[in-house]
């Protein structure tokens, strides 16, 4: 922590102290981005979101649905098994226990498998992101924007996160007419 505010207030004091001809530059410019906000308030964000949290509610479908059948499967081995023989009740106990694994195996692939597309979505959106604030910061004249999470005060007057989002949405957004979909 201390090692981020040092750096920050290197940053901020450095061109303060910048000779140029003999006087001190003091004339610099500062904004920040809410990187989370904005990749949560895009189009694509929005967008991505909403798909993912499709393919989790059928994927708990499925799996809630097998876990169900694996249910009745147990129930009916625990009713029948001191009728059974001890060798066919040991044959379908092992039987149980295989789909069951291959049932936990599915849950946390496909569980596994929406993280991972998640990471992928956010970490593509994140760096869009990022590409339109380094855009914005040098046709702004910006000296730095910073990303809001890392500073624990900012005046609200230098958020540039909006503009961000309104840029991404114009350059990554869906155009008119079309169904939105990330690239």
């Amino acid at each position: 922590m201390l090692k981020k505010i040092a750096i920050f207030t290197a940053i901020a004091v450095l061109p303060l102290t910048s000779p140029v001809r003999g006087e001190v530059k003091i004339n610099f410019k500062i904004g920040y981005v809410d990187i989370q906000k904005a990749l949560n308030t895009c189009e694509a964000g929005k967008h991505a979101a909403a798909e993912l949290n499709k393919e989790m509610e059928k994927a708990k479908a499925k799996y809630a649905a097998q876990a169900e059948e694996l249910k009745r499967e147990k129930d009916t081995l625990e009713r029948q098994g001191p009728l059974l023989e001890e060798s066919v009740l040991q044959e379908k106990m092992r039987d149980f226990r295989a789909k069951y694994r291959d049932w936990e195996r599915f849950r946390k692939d496909a569980e596994n498998d929406i993280k991972q597309r998640h990471n992928e979505m956010v970490d593509k959106i994140s760096k869009e992101l990022i590409e339109i604030t380094n855009e914005i910061g040098k046709e702004g004249g910006y000296t730095l924007i910073l990303e809001r999470s890392l500073v624990p005060y900012i005046d609200p007057a230098l958020d540039v996160t909006d503009k961000v989002i309104k840029l991404h949405n114009e350059k990554y957004g869906p155009k008119k007419g079309e169904t939105p979909h990330l690239k």
